[in-house]
């Protein structure tokens, strides 16, 4: 039987091959797997990506080899399940942030500007990685000119506050105005796209406020948190304590508003290292188009292990899937 591969994916295969570096690599083989149909029949296909896969992101992770520069710093290749990028004014500790969750190899230093350009990594929550990227610092009166394409072109962003600093209300309102002049909000929902032109821009996000062990830290912490009110979620951070550094990733993955499924086919258990990805209220029909790119109308039901169903119950393909949920697909 043929793999019955898509156009979509032999564009896919051919980014692979005219690559350059580990990222752009890995952007490519990811979706390489999402147009991949999986049946019997690409099974092999399917080993073989995971592989490559595999072998990527390990070497994206330790670094690789030294990237060709590309026209544009600024367009960071997406990967894993989402980009998320800091935003922040010189010295608030974004490369310590990416540095402590990642691999990347950012440049931690006590002096303002250590960070020319976008520096991304790969964060691992639970059984995917979030790309994280660490970005050059923006003061009140200016903004590297790639960087609001960055922040549009990312899933969510966290704009990162110094809590020892007298600036620390200051400098979080810069952030927050720099980003209302190129007219980007950040809400406490999904991604959106202006509706209309001049409209903004809705974008996933939050404030970290970094720096917790400082000794005036909970006094600003608490001015900062009546400052922004209501308008931008508020966590507080210490890079120093292992413990706070382990809630981020989930704090990264929320702020993607995805999904995680994982398709069982038909008699075989599910493979459970590998999940789809997709947005958060997507319905089973979704999943067929990502499982069967150009096939997805063969599928009629689907059976579901998960949230708020009995075990192998059969659903439509209007039923909306949840975080984690097991589908099996029939004709």
């Amino acid at each position: 039987m043929a793999a019955n591969l898509t156009p979509q994916y032999l564009e896919a295969e051919a980014k692979y091959r005219a690559a350059k570096t580990p990222a752009e690599q890995l952007a490519a083989l990811e979706e390489m797997w999402r147009e991949l149909p999986k049946h019997k029949s690409s099974e092999k296909i399917q080993a073989e990506l995971k592989k490559k896969l595999s072998a990527t992101r390990k070497a994206l992770q330790q670094g690789g080899k030294k990237s060709v520069a590309r026209a544009d710093p600024f367009s960071v290749p997406r990967s894993g399940a989402g980009q998320v990028a800091l935003l922040g004014t010189p010295n608030v500790g974004k490369s310590s942030i990416v540095g402590g969750l990642t691999n990347a190899h950012v440049k931690i230093a006590d002096y303002p500007f250590a960070t020319a350009v976008p520096v991304p990594g790969m964060v691992p929550f639970e059984d995917v990685q979030v790309q994280l990227i660490d970005t050059p610092p923006v003061t009140a009166a200016h903004v590297p000119p790639g960087m609001p394409g960055l922040w549009r072109a990312a899933d969510a962003l966290v704009i990162v506050a110094d809590l020892s600093a007298e600036t620390c209300f200051d400098d979080a309102e810069t952030c927050l105005r720099h980003l209302a002049e190129r007219q980007i909000e950040l809400v406490d929902g999904p991604r959106q796209r202006p509706a209309e032109p001049g409209a903004s821009w809705r974008m996933p996000g939050l404030v970290v406020a970094n720096k917790l062990d400082a000794a005036e830290a909970h006094d600003n912490l608490e001015l900062l948190r009546e400052l922004l009110d209501t308008r931008v979620r508020l966590e507080p951070l210490s890079t120093r304590d292992p413990a706070a550094m382990a809630r981020v990733p989930a704090w990264l993955f929320r702020l993607l508003h995805v999904i995680r499924i994982y398709a069982k086919p038909p008699g075989r258990k599910p493979d459970l290292n590998e999940p789809f990805v997709l947005p958060m209220g997507s319905d089973v029909h979704e999943l067929a188009r990502r499982v069967y790119r150009g096939f997805e109308h063969q599928v009629r039901s689907a059976r579901i292990w998960g949230e708020g169903v009995a075990p192998g119950q059969n659903v439509q393909l209007d039923h909306v899937l949840s975080d984690k949920d097991v589908v099996e697909l029939h004709g």
